[in-house]
């Protein structure tokens, strides 16, 4: 019985403190990465921005082209000279590929194997000639062709340029992603000390509305007996009721913050059972070097990349002013015997080659709609710039600014932790004076609410510094893809994982 009521004692005294475990900023940060929907969103996009960033890289990647065909030719004739059947079988393989400097490289080689049957009276004809006629022989063709652009896209210029348009599109939806991404941390790092400052307070609203409480019982009890007047129980009940409001004030917007604090990390309630680690503790543990000058900024990445984008898609509109004039040449060998490995050896050889060399030319007519279009683009990167421009000062000036702050936060929190000492200092003084009869209880109390107001100063100073240092932390990251440890794999509509 009695290790019945003790087992029933540990487990009321266990229970609560379990319930009421300590969620640092670290674990919680973990749980934002890996279940916050807006931060997964934003890494996701990340990702598939830069694997898309590659596509048009397959501009410059060999393509490989096969095929096989097998033809019966049994069709009627208009004369006694062509053959009654004819059965082929043709089949290929080539290999093309587009330089980056210009030239595109076609690498082939065609195979026909021919089954020939000829009248009887056509092969009659010939009498001892008979045997000229080949029936069943091998065609073998190797090829090699080149083509160069001598004025369009020449170098390569107008393909390349279509490349860079779609590279430096999705490099900067990617830097721009890994930027918001980034601020949700930032969100999230804000939302939880925000709810930490927002607990400290109720406690101290609720420590000054108790103690204003206390100041108004012993007000009333010295009206009673006539040591005071009415209006100073009046002016003692209005402080409680503003001590009351101000308490229900806080708990509003600690209710409120407890759902953003929640919505990070894709829980639906508005209850939080964990505990936070002080304010004071997140500052202590903060170390985040504040340099002279920031380094590239993600976003301000991503407006160089669209700069960058505008200026190809003017290059790649730019060549369709000029003529396309391409020179073209090929080799071909050509191997015909009725044994393959012969045919194949007289292909290769330099016996029966057949060479083609040529030039095209193909002028656009309407010159003055292309050179439109073109200025067009011209314009979309000149406003680029413009935006790229005004986003360097915006970095430059608001790091300085930060920087600034961050020095004035500093002097800030020097002078509210001295106000709280001086506070609390004297409302300790005021104990002692109180236990000697030299002051009064009201006065102590007084006193006290100086130092929990005091106290609330601090604490928003506290919270302003560790915001700054947090989003100075968001704007030096530098990071674009988000590493494997910080986000989990989602699943697709069939359930299963991608």
């Amino acid at each position: 019985m009695n290790w019945g009521r003790l087992s029933l004692f540990l487990f009321l005294t266990v229970s609560p403190l379990e319930a009421q475990q300590t969620l640092s900023l670290e674990d919680y940060l973990h749980q934002v990465k890996s279940q916050g929907p807006d931060y997964q969103s934003q890494a996701a996009a990340v990702e598939g921005f830069e694997k898309q960033s590659h596509q048009q890289d397959l501009t410059y990647s060999p393509v490989l082209t096969a095929g096989y065909n097998h033809e019966n030719d049994e069709s009627q004739q208009s004369t006694f000279l062509a053959p009654s059947q004819t059965l082929t079988d043709t089949a290929g393989v080539s290999i093309t590929d587009v330089l980056p400097f210009g030239p595109k490289l076609t690498l082939g080689y065609a195979f026909n194997d021919l089954n020939i049957t000829y009248p009887p009276q056509l092969l009659s004809a010939f009498g001892p000639y008979e045997s000229d006629f080949l029936t069943s022989y091998y065609q073998i063709s190797p090829v090699i062709s080149l083509s160069i652009p001598l004025f369009k896209d020449f170098g390569g210029s107008q393909t390349g340029a279509g490349v860079h348009v779609v590279q430096y599109q999705f490099e900067a939806q990617a830097y721009a992603a890994a930027f918001q991404r980034e601020q949700e941390l930032y969100n999230a790092q804000s939302a939880y000390w925000t709810l930490a400052k927002d607990l400290e307070e109720i406690n101290i609203r609720q420590d000054t509305l108790d103690r204003n409480q206390k100041i108004l019982d012993w007000t009333q009890k010295r009206v009673a007996r006539n040591l005071a007047d009415p209006p100073d129980a009046l002016q003692a009940e209005a402080s409680v009721r503003l001590a009351e409001l101000d308490l229900e004030k806080a708990q509003e917007t600690e209710r409120t913050d407890r759902i953003a604090f929640n919505r990070y990390r894709d829980l639906k309630t508005d209850e939080v059972p964990e505990t936070l680690q002080p304010l004071e503790d997140s500052l202590n543990q903060m170390r985040e070097d504040v340099p002279q000058d920031i380094p590239e900024r993600l976003d301000l990445k991503a407006a160089e990349d669209t700069a960058n984008q505008q200026k190809a898609a003017y290059d790649q509109a730019h060549q369709n002013v000029y003529p396309d004039l391409t020179a073209t040449a090929s080799w071909r060998g050509n191997g015909l015997d009725p044994s393959f490995g012969y045919a194949n050896e007289v292909a290769w050889g330099t016996d029966h080659p057949t060479y083609d060399i040529g030039v095209s030319f193909n002028l656009p007519l309407d010159v003055f709609t292309a050179s439109r279009v073109a200025e067009g683009y011209w314009k979309n990167y000149q406003s680029a710039l413009l935006s790229l421009q005004d986003k360097q000062v915006q970095v430059q000036q608001d790091w300085q600014d930060l920087r600034d702050h961050l020095q004035e936060v500093d002097k800030r929190l020097d002078m509210t932790a001295q106000i709280e000492a001086i506070q609390k200092d004297k409302a300790d003084q005021e104990k002692q004076r109180l236990e000697y009869g030299r002051t009064t209880e009201y006065q102590l109390l007084l006193f006290e609410n100086d130092y929990n107001a005091a106290r609330l100063d601090h604490l928003s100073v506290i919270l302003e510094k560790v915001n700054l240092l947090a989003k100075a932390q968001w704007w030096l990251a530098t990071e674009v893809m988000p590493t494997a440890s910080t986000t989990s794999t989602p699943e697709n509509p069939n359930g299963e994982t991608k």
